[in-house]
């Protein structure tokens, strides 16, 4: 309802504000006929009746000048509606002046009625007021012509000449009333047409504003997107789901003057412009396309006078959720390529030269054990031959080590388990004598070369210390290797026998035995544990970190 009175409210002013011009030019050439008329009456008509009762009507000219004048003054003209409404009441006040004046008799009075006809249709006509308004000031002229011809005494002079003028002026008046409103209803057309086209006219302004808003911002982002991708030295290319050229940067395009494609790549697909493309980047352009996925990988490139190795980003473009382009940018990685290429050359032949150093010290060993027994051979004395063969088992068991390392796979790491069955198969083999079994139990676990020496000479020296003292005068028996993983990167060796066990009163502090003190040497020096059991023959527990199983 607010809003209905509103639109009403502004229809009315608009109403009344674009009809000034033609109120303005319908007054003025209302008033000079009006005058003209009177002129040319009396200077051709002088002697007619009727020119007293013109002069009388002459009153009338005023209400048009102050009329005409309201429409050009501007505060006035904020107004006009307010002084419209007054100056047509002064027009009754005219027609009872007028009329009450006149007698009946009096010449010229049969125009009264039809000057007060012209009044009424003029109303209707010139003063764009509101439509009830004008009804009820029309209606106010004719009550005011009806009492006056009462006063005047037309009604009872002259009864047929009274309802012969009411029926002219009453039909006069229903003339302006159709006229009025019919004026009115086609401007209120006029107004919901206009306002809708002043509407939709703000709404084409504002949007083609908009439009050129977001054009100009669209421009000013291309731009800024093309010197950007132009300022980064690695090669950019983008292209289309078809596959075509959409834009190269200038880091690329320089490239191609140089390899001498001097063709516009535009528009064009990447096979043609590349033919040495490979079908694996073709590939991968195609899957970013269908999962809208970031693609790292590698790409080569084979110039004229170059072979490139480019590591390469394929950036999907999303447009309304899909991927409508593919951007590529790769990184000229030619060099660190060579480098890498170089690193692994030499890494090779620095397994290589490790390999052939482990070799050569096995061999080195193996002839200082060579020479150890060519010394034995030009001696009998029973406690040396013990003594260098204990240094033999001790050599032994660190060449073994260097044969682990030059056969294995990594040079920094050895399988403990492997080379403790080895270590005991060789002691076993050199005490064959003896009617002992060895029984393993050994978890695979790795360790480094700085601990497998230690323990090799910690196992050597437990294990020896078994066969030569655990089972005297040929006793048939066990010993048991256990290699366990434990918790927080640590490892179990236990070394036990079921022979007749160590003396009573042993123990690392007063046993002055070179292999026990070399035992305890290693287990310190490994931040290692032992312990000692003597229950049904020896056990010996071990417990050390494994420095391997960090990295």
């Amino acid at each position: 309802m607010v809003l209905k009175d509103n639109l009403h409210t502004e229809f009315r002013t608009y109403y009344l504000h674009s009809s000034i011009p033609s109120m303005r030019l319908g007054l003025a050439i209302t008033l000079i006929i009006f005058i003209l008329f009177t002129i040319i009456s009396r200077l051709f008509f002088a002697e007619d009746p009727g020119q007293y009762f013109l002069i009388k009507l002459a009153a009338f000219i005023p209400i048009l000048i102050l009329s005409i004048l309201v429409t050009y003054i501007k505060p006035l003209t904020k107004r006009i509606n307010l002084c419209f409404i007054v100056l047509n009441s002064l027009v009754c006040v005219l027609i009872f002046i007028i009329g009450a004046s006149t007698p009946v008799s009096s010449p010229g009075y049969e125009y009264y009625f039809t000057w007060v006809m012209l009044v009424v249709v003029g109303l209707f006509t010139f003063y764009r007021l509101r439509f009830r308004t004008l009804v009820i000031i029309g209606a106010l002229q004719v009550l005011t012509y009806f009492f006056t011809t009462l006063f005047n005494g037309t009604l009872t002079e002259k009864p047929s000449t009274f309802l012969n003028n009411l029926f002219f002026v009453l039909s006069m008046y229903s003339v302006g009333f159709f006229m009025a409103y019919i004026i009115e209803h086609i401007n209120w057309k006029n107004f919901i047409q206009t306002r809708a086209l002043s509407a939709n006219y703000k709404k084409l302004l504002q949007e083609s504003k908009d439009r050129e808003i977001a054009e100009s911002a669209l421009h000013s982002s291309e731009i800024l997107y093309r010197d950007t991708l132009n300022a980064i030295p690695d090669w950019i290319y983008v292209v289309d789901e078809h596959l075509r050229f959409v834009m190269l940067n200038s880091s690329l395009q320089e490239e191609h003057y140089r390899q001498g494609f001097t063709e516009n790549c535009i528009g064009r697909k990447i096979n043609r412009v590349y033919p040495f493309i490979s079908k694996k980047t073709l590939e991968e352009i195609e899957q970013v396309f269908q999962t809208g996925k970031i693609l790292i990988g590698e790409q080569k490139l084979e110039f004229l006078e170059r072979t490139i190795f480019g590591e390469t980003r394929k950036v999907p473009i999303l447009k309304d959720g899909k991927v409508v382009q593919v951007i590529t940018i790769m990184r000229d990685r030619s060099k660190e390529k060579e480098v890498e290429e170089l690193k692994a050359k030499n890494i090779g032949q620095k397994e290589i030269m490790l390999r052939e150093i482990h070799h050569r010290v096995k061999n080195n060993l193996a002839i200082v054990i060579s020479l150890l027994n060519l010394q034995m051979q030009n001696n009998e004395d029973p406690e040396l031959h013990r003594i260098m063969r204990d240094i033999e088992m001790r050599i032994r068991s660190m060449a073994l080590i260097h044969e682990h390392l030059y056969r294995s796979e990594n040079l920094d790491r050895i399988p403990l388990s492997t080379y403790l069955h080895s270590l005991s198969s060789i002691i076993l083999s050199t005490f064959s004598g003896h009617r002992i079994s060895v029984i393993e139990d050994l978890d695979q676990m790795d360790i480094s070369i700085e601990t497998a020496l230690p323990i090799g000479l910690i196992a050597n020296e437990l294990l020896t210390n078994a066969f030569k003292y655990a089972f005297p005068d040929n006793r048939k028996g066990n010993i048991k290797i256990s290699l366990k993983k434990q918790p927080e990167d640590h490892f179990s060796l236990i070394l036990s026998d079921d022979g007749i066990g160590l003396p009573p009163d042993f123990s690392f502090e007063t046993n002055k035995s070179l292999g026990m003190f070399i035992v305890k040497l290693l287990v310190e020096q490994l931040d290692g544990k032992i312990e000692i059991n003597q229950h049904k023959g020896t056990s010996f527990s071990m417990y050390f970190p494994n420095p391997v199983s960090h990295t």
